[in-house]
């Protein structure tokens, strides 16, 4: 039985505190063309985060939780040039929620394997 060591899957990542109804911005850059993505989160109750998100003319919700199987959701930025598992795709996963100052920490990673990918964060916090 061989063991195969990986790197991370993700090619770079970024953390985010946020507060209720704070816009984050990320330019996505890819094949000469450019798109805005756009999180929030509007409501966090029964420890799920309600999150809106926009991304090339598609809007999104989603219930997140941050100790849970359902703690992130998946953008896919690009159609495949090889095969289905070379796709590169943003996670944007919740990972706690600070009650004394009401914001919600919350990660983005690029999975890029073929680095087809330029991100620029509009949003710094």
């Amino acid at each position: 039985c061989a063991l195969l060591v990986h790197a991370a899957p993700w090619r770079e990542t970024k953390s985010f505190v946020l507060q209720k109804d704070q816009n984050v911005k990320v330019l996505v850059k890819s094949e000469g063309r450019e798109r805005l993505l756009n999180f929030r989160w509007t409501l966090y109750t029964d420890k799920a985060l309600v999150v809106h998100e926009n991304f090339d003319r598609f809007v999104g919700q989603h219930m997140l939780y941050a100790s849970h199987a359902n703690q992130s959701f998946r953008k896919r930025l690009l159609p495949p040039k090889k095969s289905e598992k070379d796709v590169p795709y943003l996670l944007v996963t919740f990972k706690k929620f600070d009650e004394e100052n009401k914001t919600a920490q919350m990660d983005l990673f690029l999975i890029d394997k073929e680095n087809r990918i330029v991100l620029d964060y509009l949003t710094e916090k």
